[in-house]
């Protein structure tokens, strides 16, 4: 698990549109120095030759949980994973594969699911 970082300190990643998890995440990047955080791990994964990795906007993790996790692919755990998608500067959008998403303090430590655009 990871937090999600910047706890007390918005950063304006408040997009929950799919495809704009990529811009959160760069947002998040630039604001928060801290390490291990989620966001920057995303940012600097490096898998299968890509590196082009980010953490998903709510509505993207959304789509992922009723689209791949309900057909059973993505090996998704009934856990919680972090959105990219910041509510204030204490809280941030998250989903459990179990139940739904909901708003979390940004100091929890959830599961992070990178995601890229193709």
């Amino acid at each position: 698990g990871a937090t999600w970082g910047c706890d007390g300190i918005g950063t304006g990643a408040s997009s929950h549109l799919i495809f704009d998890g990529a811009t959160n995440t760069n947002t998040i990047v630039s604001f928060c120095g801290t390490a291990g955080i989620a966001a920057e791990i995303c940012n600097n994964l490096v898998l299968n030759g890509y590196n082009d990795w980010y953490l998903p906007s709510i509505d993207e993790l959304i789509t992922m949980d009723l689209n791949l996790d309900n057909a059973s692919l993505g090996s998704f755990s009934p856990a919680t994973y972090w959105s990219s998608t910041e509510i204030t500067a204490s809280t941030a959008y998250s989903n459990n594969f179990a139940s739904s998403y909901s708003s979390s303090n940004k100091t929890s430590s959830f599961r992070v699911r990178a995601v890229r655009s193709f």
